[in-house]
């Protein structure tokens, strides 16, 4: 399936234009990028996950991918922000009911509303099981929710939060999963606002308590254990690969530039002429390259795989995706030399937010493990209910 090379050329036009200039504040203030999610919204892109039918650009995955990786060249938080964003448009989409698509893709399209998902906590491995201590019970017509949450990405700026938890005395591990779309201004969603690591600064992740959260029926999406079987859960990793080149590419630019227009004297040469060099940039390139055919073959043969081959087209993309962007960005600081390391220079950045968004789930031996599995002929999906 071609990719629509207007909406990525969109993307990428407004990320060079608006969203890239303000990726450094939003670094060095660890806050929220507002302006530039408003900036999606006004062109489009915020509902790029929303079906055609309700008002959205319903684009495919091969679109989707080259839209979240050019937009994370130029402000990796921006891109993981709409990624997380547009995944849960993806689980309304495959578990909502018809009246709950329309109010929620609605909000997004009219009012430009951000969805946030919440799943990660102490106890729980996203990249196996999904035994959540978060747990939601009902209570006369409505339901409660209580537990603790990190990471919770757009904190105090989504407008909506998928909270991943465990239907009370649903048994066991998987089975009881369940999703709920709790609006950011319910009572009893409180966060300590602690929010200081190493890279990602503007996704704005603190941990957040959740006590006696009261949320009505229609609030749940599907049924318990449903969101493991849809095929959205994997797309997560397909997107976190697409982040990871986006950013990995955007540092090899800046060093390719900075070698052509950095002279050395007495030669009166630039840094390019130096064999050196040439070797460095020749081999991040073509590692990155290959990392890159293998995010465009996962996103094209996407929508004709089932469960089990959507988890592995991740896991190939992500797995590769992360060793690439990591070795490129680290590469990269050397071969510029000092100045690379200087928060003036977007090399820096790109280390830290690779270094941190790589910690994502699944985590490189789990993908190994699939990749492994299917080499042996013993295909499982990637996201099981057992432990």
């Amino acid at each position: 399936m071609p990719v629509d090379r207007l909406i990525v050329e969109r993307a990428a036009r407004l990320t060079r234009e608006k969203i890239a200039p303000r990726a450094a504040t939003y670094d060095r203030d660890a806050v929220n990028p507002v302006d530039s999610w408003r900036d999606l919204w006004q062109e489009g892109l915020l509902a790029a996950a929303v079906p055609r039918a309700h008002g959205g650009l319903g684009v495919d995955m091969p679109t989707y991918v080259a839209m979240i990786r050019a937009i994370a060249g130029g402000c990796a938080s921006t891109a993981m922000t709409l990624h997380m964003h547009s995944t849960v448009l993806r689980f309304i989409q495959a578990l909502g009911a018809d009246a709950q698509r329309r109010r929620y893709f609605a909000e997004v399209v009219e009012h430009g509303k951000l969805f946030g998902s919440w799943g990660s906590e102490p106890a729980v491995s996203l990249s196996r099981t999904f035994l959540m201590e978060t747990a939601i019970r009902p209570d006369g017509d409505d339901y409660v929710i209580d537990g603790t949450k990190h990471f919770c990405t757009m904190a105090l700026g989504a407008s909506y939060y998928m909270i991943w938890c465990a239907l009370a005395g649903g048994g066991e591990i998987g089975k009881s999963l369940s999703l709920a779309l709790v609006p950011a201004e319910t009572p009893g969603i409180a966060t300590d606002g602690k929010w200081n690591p190493l890279g990602m600064r503007g996704t704005y992740s603190p941990s957040v308590m959740l006590a006696s959260v009261r949320v009505p029926a229609d609030a749940l999406l599907g049924g318990p254990g449903q969101a493991l079987g849809v095929g959205v859960l994997e797309g997560f990793g397909l997107g976190y690969a697409a982040i990871y080149l986006g950013i990995a590419e955007s540092s090899l630019d800046f060093a390719v530039d900075y070698a052509r227009k950095r002279i050395v004297q007495p030669e009166n040469v630039a840094v390019s002429h130096d064999p050196n060099v040439q070797r460095h940039i020749g081999d991040l390139r073509v590692h990155l390259d290959a990392a890159l055919l293998m995010l465009d073959h996962s996103a094209e043969s996407w929508e004709s795989a089932d469960l089990v081959g959507r988890g592995l087209l991740a896991a190939k993309a992500k797995y590769l995706a992360t060793e690439t962007a990591l070795e490129v960005t680290s590469k990269v600081i050397q071969v510029v030399g000092g100045r690379g390391a200087y928060r003036d220079f977007p090399a820096e950045r790109a280390l830290r937010d690779v270094r941190t968004s790589t910690l994502m789930p699944p985590i490189p031996d789990r993908m190994l493990e699939a990749i492994g599995k299917s080499a042996l002929g013993l295909d499982t999906p990637m996201f099981t209910a057992k432990t």
